[in-house]
């Protein structure tokens, strides 16, 4: 039996030509980007732009905002 989507194994926030995010991608797996949208290196034109940037130095026996930024990508 042949996989129907077998042609969809590269994770298009990598790989896609619109910046819309796809009904079919899976929101739990797959490289994370905000809103499912692609990666992009060229900020001209921008408006808002959302990164993560963990700062976790106040306490030492646990995370905090470690995981904070991954899970902003993941919403």
């Amino acid at each position: 039996m042949a996989m129907t989507d077998a042609d969809k194994e590269v994770d298009t926030a990598l790989t896609r030509k619109g910046y819309k995010g796809l009904a079919y991608e899976n929101t739990f797996g797959g490289a994370t980007s905000f809103l499912r949208r692609t990666y992009t290196k060229d900020l001209a034109g921008v408006d808002l732009a959302v990164t993560g940037v963990p700062f976790d130095q106040s306490v030492t026996n646990r995370p905090g905002t470690r995981l904070g930024p991954r899970a902003i990508r993941e919403a």
